[in-house]
């Protein structure tokens, strides 16, 4: 059974790699996610950017979902639900999901085994 990309780092090292690309991606200029302890505080942390991004500058959100490459029938899937509440919380979730897969592909990159 392949291991989950949050266990091919230790969680420090995980953490400190998804917030810089979270970072990149997502921050508005000035602001920066916190290092955070866990991915609770991440994931919160996203929520509030992406509700931000989304209402601010629909567009540069879009062309980052798509630059980082997160299934667009996902996020369709998720932009067309009933409850509207929990867009921010489950593009959040997508977001996330991409981003550790992203790492585990670079870090396999690196050790060879790709």
């Amino acid at each position: 059974m392949p291991r989950p990309a949050y266990k091919i780092m230790d969680d420090k090292e995980l953490y400190t790699a998804l917030v810089a690309k979270l970072s990149k991606d997502f921050s508005l200029e000035g602001s920066s996610l916190p290092v955070a302890a866990d991915l609770t505080v991440i994931k919160e942390y996203l929520v509030n950017r992406i509700k931000e991004l989304m209402s601010r500058d629909f567009e540069r959100f879009v062309n980052s979902l798509y630059r980082i490459d997160v299934s667009e029938s996902k996020v369709q899937e998720v932009l067309h639900a009933k409850d509207k509440t929990t867009i921010p919380d489950k593009l959040a979730d997508l977001v996330i999901e991409r981003q550790l897969l992203r790492l585990k592909t670079q870090l396999m990159y690196k050790q060879g085994k790709l």
